[in-house]
């Protein structure tokens, strides 16, 4: 009997343990759940959105997001901007430190920039500031930066983390991917890939020392599992909950659940390089199969807002009754149609069936994807799902693997960012393989005027061209950012999709006693 009773003892105990791995013990401690896994700490290369938020608690960059995103002082405390919009001076902050002791300068800039620039590098912020033709080191806390032309969201580049010279040139680019060395908020304490990343407090930050004193951070994909980590204490804060999950904690004293507008959009896309999905015919047939009007609402909830373009709700311009009134509606029987003529043509072989791949930490898109993949059937085009790991699937589309994809997209708060990388020939997020020329003018002269009405006219017309007439993607929705936290987190407050707001020039996230 007592060893039947040492046993169940003892894996009552594995299960507590496997329920709550990790429990925040104090309120100097904060623990939260992420989607992904992160694979690279690296500044420059964080265009994966999981792992440019947890980047930005290591690394500061020369300005930064404040209220409402609008851009204020960083590293640099001011800058000037030339009459012609060619030259911007920053003028660095003294005394400003890495987490290794040393200073940051002008130095140090230049060569995070140059290093981004560096085509053999292969950054995919590149693109954000290619518009660069010379960087100066002025001196110590000044360095200049002359572009070839103007470049309307210049100072949005400006966000990027800055390296340590030194460092990076004695590690090399995989160590500092893994290692990372930043002049931000926290410092890197431990990295389990797999498991967890710690961070802890940079006492000598530049702005103010962080109120929390140690950060884990844990990849946890499945809704559920956040949910759970959240109910037994094991995590403080989760972003990846669905809309099941999250009714038990909106009412819940124990809890605190924020909102913000959209940020992120949910999208379909296609393979224009690919057959048969390079047809416009079988896109079009494609979306006229599925009900997207019907079930977004239903499997995506107080999650996101039914999205009929690129930019999101919170982003101008605001032609987004246009694109609706314009995008495919659904029509099965159409669909059906199209489907069996190019069959009968051969576009679509006797034997084909549609791969529909998307992430498997997506459980709203795997949803979605479920469903599309029911009606295609319905209409008469064999059709499966293929969810895997964000990683593996992200190198597929760069080898133009996959023909039909879902996808989610955050970025900066200006549209240049949202469509150029998309559908801009040589874009370095073009993984639709999409070019027309047409389209690469108005994106080129979108991005060289600073009056925002001009610009505004160039994107709607971009946007009418690639969604409404040329089919590259379908947006689906808008993400609506929710963090759900402990009852006693306080100051932490949604709003911007690329960082994780814990020390900004606005807040400084900590927990009551």
């Amino acid at each position: 009997m007592r060893n039947k009773f040492i046993i169940f003892a003892l894996s009552l105990l594995l299960l507590l343990s496997f329920l709550s791995p990790i429990q925040a013990q104090d309120n100097d401690t904060f623990v939260m759940g992420i989607e992904d896994e992160v694979s690279n700490l690296d500044p420059g290369e964080t265009t994966i959105s999981v792992n440019e938020r947890v980047a930005s608690l290591i690394f500061d960059g020369l300005v930064q997001y404040g209220k409402a995103n609008k851009i204020v002082p960083g590293i640099a405390k001011d800058w000037t901007i030339s009459d012609d919009g060619l030259e911007y001076t920053f003028n660095l902050r003294k005394g400003v430190k890495f987490h290794n002791g040393t200073e940051l300068t002008a130095e140090d800039v230049a060569y995070t920039y140059r290093r981004i620039l560096n085509p053999d590098y292969g950054s995919g912020l590149r693109a954000k500031i290619k518009a660069i033709d010379t960087i100066e080191v002025v001196d110590n806390y000044t360095v200049k930066f002359t572009l070839k032309e103007s470049y309307a969201p210049f100072m949005l580049g400006m966000t990027f983390g800055i390296i340590p010279k030194a460092y990076a040139e004695e590690v090399g680019d995989e160590e500092l991917g893994r290692n990372p060395i930043g002049a931000g908020p926290f410092k890197l304490e431990e990295w389990d890939a797999g498991n967890q990343i710690v961070l802890t407090a940079f006492k000598d930050y530049w702005r103010e020392e962080p109120k929390l004193q140690k950060v884990i951070i844990r990849s946890i994909p499945e809704s559920a599992t956040q949910a759970m980590e959240l109910r037994s204490g094991g995590i403080d804060f989760g972003v990846n909950l669905d809309v099941g999950q999250l009714d038990s904690f909106v009412d819940n004293p124990d809890f605190t659940v924020k909102s913000a507008a959209g940020a992120g959009i949910n999208f379909l896309g296609f393979n224009f390089d690919m057959s048969p999905t390079n047809n416009r015919k079988f896109r079009e047939a494609i979306l006229q199969a599925v009900p997207f009007d019907q079930m977004l609402p239903q499997i995506f909830g107080i999650l996101g807002e039914r999205a009929y373009s690129m930019l999101p709700p919170t982003l101008w311009p605001e032609d987004r009754e246009f694109l609706k009134e314009n995008a495919v509606k659904f029509d099965p029987e159409a669909a059906a149609q199209k489907f069996a003529d190019l069959k009968e043509s051969g576009v679509i072989p006797a034997d084909y069936t549609a791969q529909i791949y998307v992430s498997n930490s997506r459980p709203n898109q795997v949803k979605t994807a479920e469903a599309m993949v029911t009606a295609l059937n319905q209409a008469g085009l064999s059709a499966e799902v293929n969810a895997m790991e964000f990683g593996t699937m992200w190198d597929m589309l760069g080898r133009g693997e996959i023909g039909i994809f879902f996808l989610r997209f955050v970025s900066d708060p200006d549209p240049d960012y949202w469509l150029y990388r998309f559908f801009k020939s040589d874009g370095s997020l073009n993984r639709a393989f999409y070019e027309n020329d047409q389209v690469d003018q108005w994106l080129d002269e979108a991005r060289s005027i600073s009056d925002e009405g001009a610009r505004a006219e160039l994107y709607n017309k971009v946007l009418a061209k690639v969604l409404n007439e040329d089919i590259v993607f379908y947006p689906l929705v808008h993400s609506t950012q929710i963090y759900v936290m402990q009852n006693n987190v306080e100051d932490l407050e949604p709003g911007n999709s690329l960082i994780i707001p814990l020390v900004t020039p606005t807040a400084n996230v900590y927990k009551e006693d």
